[in-house]
This record gives C-alpha cells, structure tokens and sequence, in this order.
C-alpha cells in the first residue's frame, strides 16, 4: 500500500493539493473559486456541455459539504485540473442523474456501498499549448489519477464509480488500468457515455504511479557549481 499522500509529496511538474472538510484541510475561498471557474471553462467552453454557470463557476448540487476535491497546480501556481470525490452511500452523480445507467449496472452493490466513491468533474485545461497526441493534457490527467489513488489508499477507499465519455475510458485502458465497464455506452449530450469502476488495488496503484513518472515532464539537469581543485583533490583521496 502505498505511503500517506500530502500535497509535498506526490508528483514531480505537477502538485495535487486536496480539499478534505472531515479533517478541517481546505482549499480556501481562492482556489475553489478557481476550481469552479476552471470547471466552466472545461465543460462548457472546451467541451460543449451546457451546465447552469453562478458568476463564470460551475457548481452544482454536490458540490459541499462532505465533498472532496483535488486540483493540479504547476510550479507557478496555476490551476490546470480538479475533480471531486463523493461518497456513493448518499445522494451522487450517478444514481440522481443518471439513473438508466445505474439500473444498468450489473449489480448495483458494484456501484453504489460503504468504501465506495464516484469520481465526478475531472477537468485538465493545459497552461502550454498541446501537442496532437495531447502530451500536455495526458501528463496532468496521470498527476491527477496518481493522486485520486494516493488519496484512496489514505481514506481507505477500496472502489472508485464513475459516469465518462467512452474516450477516457480508452486512455484509462491506453494507461494500463484495470477498469470494469457496468453500463453504456448511451448518449448523453454531446457525448457517448458508460458507468463504470475502478479496484483500488495494487495493480491499479502501480499503473497510476507508473503514468505519472511516464508522463512527467523531465527534470531540468542544473550546472554543477564549480569546485576549488584542493577540495577536488582531498575528495578524491579520502
């Protein structure tokens, strides 16, 4: 299992800060503001979806208390992708809106329990213009799974649910991910959709970590700084 995840210690271009309400851990007023604008923007502006906006943000009846969030900054500080956790034994995305999908669902104990949370809202907007294999929004989207399951072995998080286009189900299996499709796919929107899960298991845990480190923008190599030929000459005695 892999070790507690705080902000500090996951990724390498990319941090992945968590808003946890339980334990009193919080974006702040800033970066949530950010994150629902930067929801905006994805959905609506990027991809088509026409979701009600408040003031430019895209919030909806999930989004409070008990929800969890992460989000992707760079280096700089720059929010470039979020999603959300909720729990499935209460009101979620899935069962509320989408409730043809679920009925669907080869067993409803697969999709819906204790230990079980819906993955909603992933949204990647790249800072740098991306290339046509989409290297910029495939890196971030890998930092961000890296955290999902970091967060998912801290919080005892056995299963993930979730309601996606058929397009990320693909990268999911592109990544080496074991995911399990229960329903769809159905059209929704603009968009061909399915159900379906994720195991928080080893093997899952060692794709996320392996996409990351794949994906990760190389580290910059500094110069060495320049050292007096007597210290050279003594290190390389002793």
């Amino acid at each position: 299992t892999p070790p507690p995840f705080t902000q500090q210690e996951r990724g390498t271009d990319v941090r992945i800060l968590v808003n946890r309400p339980t334990d009193g851990e919080g974006f702040g007023d800033g970066l949530l503001d950010a994150m629902f604008r930067l929801r905006a923007r994805y959905f609506n502006g990027m991809r088509g979806w026409n979701l009600p906006l408040e003031s430019g943000c895209e919030i909806d009846r999930f989004d409070g208390t008990g929800t969890l969030y992460a989000a992707a900054l760079e280096d700089d500080g720059t929010m470039v992708g979020c999603f959300r956790l909720l729990p499935t034994d209460r009101p979620h995305l899935l069962d509320s809106c989408f409730p043809d999908l679920m009925a669907a669902a080869s067993g409803r104990s697969l999709m819906h329990g204790p230990g079980l949370w819906e993955i909603s809202r992933l949204a990647v907007i790249p800072t740098e213009p991306d290339s046509p294999f989409r290297t910029e929004t495939v890196r971030i989207t890998a930092a961000l799974l890296d955290g999902l399951f970091a967060i998912c072995a801290q919080d005892g998080i056995r299963r993930v649910t979730c309601v996606t286009d058929i397009q990320f189900e693909r990268l999911l299996q592109v990544l080496g991910f074991d995911c399990h499709r229960t329903a769809g796919p159905v059209r929704i929107g603009v968009e061909d959709c399915v159900a379906g899960y994720l195991d928080t298991h080893a093997e899952n845990h060692a794709a996320a970590r392996r996409a990351a480190a794949r994906w990760a923008r190389p580290a910059v190599a500094l110069p060495a700084a320049p050292q007096h030929p007597a210290a050279s000459a003594r290190s390389a005695v002793g």
